[in-house]
């Protein structure tokens, strides 16, 4: 019987749907990128330059802060095959990366960051007798 199997698998799901999230969000910034470039939306939603200039940074800023959400994504699912080894040292650092992941994209973290939270959470509290 393998004794960190719920950890493992709550750590493998947090990981890929943490490098989903990271994708819509890069997905998310790259579009509101766009928009904010287009002339349509200047010429008839009647925007000044400056607010597209901010509409443009934002979307830059979307697209950095999901870039390092796609690599906490990974780093959770390179974790998962770690957390047999040391489960207390894994468990902390699964911890923390699901906790990081909601100030980076916030509600696109929900099911990862959940997910990761309970997988560390049960890695520190859990007693396995082999």
């Amino acid at each position: 019987m393998n004794p960190r199997k719920a950890e493992f698998v709550l750590t493998l799901i947090a990981g890929i749907t943490g490098i989903i999230a990271g994708l819509f969000g890069i997905l998310g910034g790259g579009l509101l990128g766009a928009v904010s470039q287009s002339p349509e939306i200047a010429n008839n939603a009647a925007v000044d330059t400056s607010d597209m200039e901010i509409l443009a940074a934002t979307g830059g800023m979307v697209v950095i802060m999901a870039l390092l959400a796609l690599v906490v994504g990974i780093l959770l699912l390179i974790f998962s095959f770690f957390i047999k080894k040391n489960a207390k040292l894994w468990g902390i650092l699964t911890l923390i990366l699901g906790v990081i992941g909601f100030f980076l994209i916030g509600f696109l973290w929900i099911v990862p960051g959940v997910l990761a939270v309970i997988a560390g959470i049960m890695c520190l509290a859990r007693k396995v007798s082999i």
